[in-house]
């Protein structure tokens, strides 16, 4: 079992960033939440800020975390460790991605993503349904 990490980075107008991996990735061309795998004794926190300066060279804030979600690919099993987080409106640096989009959380349901994204959009959106009754 693999240990990742994802940002599901909010803007000061509330969008989501979600990005698109490359052609030659495990996943080619399908959306999703930026991060990466732990390394050998490291915090979900301190990984997800640190993945996220690597791929994107911005900083963000922890809100907070979500449930983590388990997948089997065949080929690898994963568990995504999901946190919500606020990025000031800034300029991204694309290290390791094809492209990016800022989306409304109601586009989020339409977006081709990896497989164990799904799970974490519709997680996200729960929560905000929730805090908005």
């Amino acid at each position: 079992m693999i240990e990742v990490t994802c940002a599901i980075i909010r803007n000061n107008n509330n969008e989501i960033l979600i990005v698109q991996r490359g052609e030659k990735s495990d996943h080619p061309y399908k959306w999703e939440f930026p991060g990466g795998k732990t390394m050998l004794g490291e915090s979900y926190e301190d990984c997800i800020v640190r993945e996220i300066r690597e791929e994107l060279s911005v900083d963000i804030t922890i809100c907070f975390p979500l449930e983590p979600v388990e997948y089997n690919y065949g080929f690898k099993q994963i568990k995504l460790i999901p946190f919500v987080c606020n990025m000031p409106d800034k300029r991204l640096v694309l290290n390791e991605h094809k492209s990016y989009r800022w989306v409304k959380p109601d586009d989020l349901s339409g977006t081709d993503f990896s497989e164990a994204d799904i799970p974490v959009a519709e997680q996200y959106l729960k929560t905000l349904r929730n805090h908005n009754k």
